[in-house]
């Protein structure tokens, strides 16, 4: 099997890097619990491209707002997020085949009970770069499995390596900037001092270490936002959400760095 142009689709390294990514939270305790996707339309507002915006106004303020809300414990609690841009090949009624519409899949790290805030402030900023948020334009659901969600995000993959990655090939269209972005926490030098400081960044298995705690149902926290048409999220079922741990509980590192202080 031929490998595919280079901007065509998702390099072996950057489906490695997600799946490492994704894993590492785990490791790190800090779970990605939610899953956005935002399409965007052609044309924005002020001219820019899709991928600028998103870098600067939605992946930017979301940031900022994180690290506003952890405030003292930023070392400790950092901002975790993943997203890949797509741009998959679809056909019209009429058989004539284009690409598009180009869209985000954002998996990042959140608490459930602020998802209903977290949405309104990216439908507003929204409307602000591109006229208008319709039905479907934001999307916001739960990620239950976390290799399941990252082995969706990287999909785009070069067909020949789909195999050795477990991941089933689905073709995306060509993009030209930046496919994937990564939070800083989750790269190779956040690695590299969570090894250096005695722990596991990429364990074999992965160890069930969520509590129980009050049940979230996010599609009903989500569902009071104001918006045309209510969200297409699958419904989450109580007995899965006493297995989540709330994604702003302190993390592994962080309690190990403790007892080493008290002792």
């Amino acid at each position: 099997m031929k490998r595919m142009r280079k901007g065509t689709c998702l390099r072996p390294e950057s489906a490695r890097a997600i799946l490492h990514a994704e894993r590492f939270a785990y490791a790190a305790r800090r779970p990605l619990n939610v899953f956005i996707t935002i399409k965007f339309p052609p044309v924005s507002r002020s001219g820019e491209k899709p991928y600028d915006i998103f870098r600067k106004k939605l992946w930017g303020n979301t940031r900022r707002r994180w690290n506003n809300m952890v405030k003292g414990a930023r070392k400790f609690s950092p901002f975790d997020a993943i997203a890949v841009f797509e741009n998959p090949p679809t056909a019209l009624n009429s058989g004539r085949r284009h690409h598009g519409p180009l869209h985000v899949h954002w998996m990042l790290r959140w608490p459930f009970r602020k998802c209903e805030r977290l949405i309104y402030f990216l439908r507003r900023q929204y409307q602000r770069e591109f006229f208008v948020a319709r039905a479907g334009s934001i999307r916001m659901g739960r990620v239950r499995y976390g290799p399941r969600a990252a082995a969706y995000l990287a999909k785009g993959i070069d067909a020949p390596f789909a195999k050795h990655f477990h991941i089933d090939h689905a073709p995306q269209g060509p993009i030209s900037h930046r496919r994937i972005i990564i939070s800083r926490s989750l790269g190779p030098t956040a690695r590299k001092r969570a090894k250096s400081a005695g722990k596991d960044p990429l364990p074999k298995k992965r160890k069930g270490y969520y509590r129980k705690f009050r049940p979230v149902d996010l599609p009903r926290l989500v569902a009071g936002v104001r918006s045309a048409a209510p969200l297409q999220i699958r419904k989450a079922s109580p007995k899965a959400s006493q297995k989540h741990r709330p994604p702003n509980a302190r993390s592994a590192f962080a309690s190990s760095r403790h007892k080493r202080l008290s002792n």
